[in-house]
């Protein structure tokens, strides 16, 4: 009878130290004043007006004590020593270890331009004192934004679902029957031409509710934010408008978080037709496909937090001398002129990869387990979709999302197939091939671990 007491005991007591998941989501606006360098285009642009605004939005998971966080901007990417100070920040003012964050970006063209530490830094003028004006304050509104999450921890349950857009993504190298280099975005396809690569039409859909009432939503799909065009005006492009649309659908207080997915390779526009779809009609097919899934959505038993995360040397390109003679003389010329997006890209790749031959080309692979069929996935640079899909079917969690760009970006990371096929994303990409695919083995080794984690 004693031991049946104690018994009882235990559980009660070992119970009653299980507390609940908890998760609280915040907002800050980011939005730049007129004249801050934007990203995304080979040229300067300084940014005039705004369509739509900016945000850093997270949301911060906690259960016994352990905390994550997932932080999403409204930019073209993420930059290493900016992400290194927004931890710091984070872990000084809020308690939560700087490698238990994630900060990604979501690619939209039309924000402001981060350093990259290269000849990109003089052809935005991200330098200049509107740019350097932005990005000081980067940190500063990152940390504030899981400090606002944090004080709005509460009990939640969490529902996951997996939806499908199709017909919105196109992978956007091209094929031509008898040419072995890839097409890069071509006007229009020819009866000869084919995809270099499949898409990603999944949407991932993972909702936490306190009672019937939704807090906050993690929404993934793997496309490219350049709908809005090369313009100034500032806008979150496709992302914004499908964010907004979910949570004025399911839920008016729900913070909507979009981490895009491998979108290296994966525009918007249908090359067979021609057509381009409008960032409205972008963003409302991603939301009606939500509304698709939302019935769908299933119980997910959330645990703390299982966080892994692994620094990955690659090895860099190499170039030969007359690949990097032909660079410096463009170099010496682009800032007054352009010539084109391919050959600038190729150019100031070689250059910084000749000045930074002696450093070592870090990537950071980051997991966040919260259930047993839910895992998040942060991969740093612009990831082909084949890697994303491979990903996808060997991870052990049933519910894997993928935020590229994170936590630092080391650019285009291609899948080792592609190398040959050329054109833009290969003359941009800092990695030797099979560089990705390192990066995939090591997030399934990080999947591996979190899942059998205690």
């Amino acid at each position: 009878m004693i031991f049946r007491l104690l018994a009882g005991l235990l559980v009660v007591t070992s119970a009653s130290l299980a507390g609940d998941f908890r998760v609280g989501a915040a907002r800050v606006d980011i939005t730049p004043k007129d004249g801050t360098p934007l990203g995304g285009y080979y040229r300067f642009r300084g940014s005039a007006g705004v369509l739509d605004p900016l945000f850093a939005k997270t949301m911060v998971m906690e259960k016994d004590g352990v905390h994550a966080a997932i932080v999403v901007l409204d930019l073209s990417g993420t930059v290493r020593p900016i992400v290194a100070e927004a931890r710091k920040l984070i872990q000084q003012q809020c308690g939560i270890e700087g490698d238990h964050v994630l900060i990604s970006g979501t690619h939209t063209h039309t924000g402001p331009q981060q350093p990259r530490g290269s000849m990109m830094d003089d052809i935005t003028k991200v330098n200049s004192p509107a740019g350097v004006s932005y990005t000081s304050m980067l940190p500063v509104w990152i940390a504030e934004s899981v400090k606002q999450a944090k004080a709005n921890l509460s009990p939640v349950s969490a529902r996951v679902a997996t939806g499908r857009a199709e017909g919105i993504s196109f992978n956007r190298r091209i094929l031509r029957e008898g040419q072995q280099e890839a097409i890069w975005q071509p006007q229009k396809l020819t009866p000869k031409d084919r995809p270099a690569g499949p898409v990603d039409p999944e949407v991932g859909v993972l909702v936490f509710e306190a009672g019937d009432k939704p807090v906050a939503s993690l929404l993934n799909f793997a496309m490219h934010p350049t709908s809005v065009g090369g313009g100034v005006k500032i806008s979150a492009d496709y992302p914004g408008v499908f964010t907004k649309l979910v949570s004025e659908r399911h839920g008016a207080d729900m913070i909507s978080i979009f981490a895009n997915g491998t979108c290296g390779n994966i525009n918007h526009t249908d090359y067979m037709t021609g057509k381009r779809r409008s960032t409205l009609e972008l963003g409302t097919a991603l939301a009606d496909a939500v509304d698709a899934a939302w019935p769908q959505l299933k119980a997910s038993q959330a645990f703390a937090p299982r966080i892994r995360s692994e620094q990955v040397t690659l090895k860099r390109r190499s170039f030969t001398e007359a690949q990097i003679a032909k660079a410096k003389d463009m170099a010496a010329n682009m800032l007054t002129k352009s010539f084109g997006t391919v050959p600038m890209a190729e150019t100031v790749c070689i250059l910084e990869t000749l000045d930074k031959q002696d450093q070592p080309l870090l990537a950071e692979v980051q997991v966040i387990a919260l259930s047993d069929d839910v895992a998040v996935v942060a991969l740093p640079g612009e990831i082909f979709v084949e890697l994303g899909l491979a990903l996808k079917k060997a991870s052990p969690f049933k519910h894997t999302f993928i935020a590229e760009l994170s936590n630092g970006s080391i650019g285009y990371i291609p899948n080792r197939e592609a190398y040959p096929q050329g054109n833009y994303e290969i003359v941009s990409a800092r990695g030797e091939a099979g560089s990705g695919e390192k990066l995939i083995e090591t997030a399934l080794k990080l999947l591996g671990e979190v899942k059998k984690a205690p």
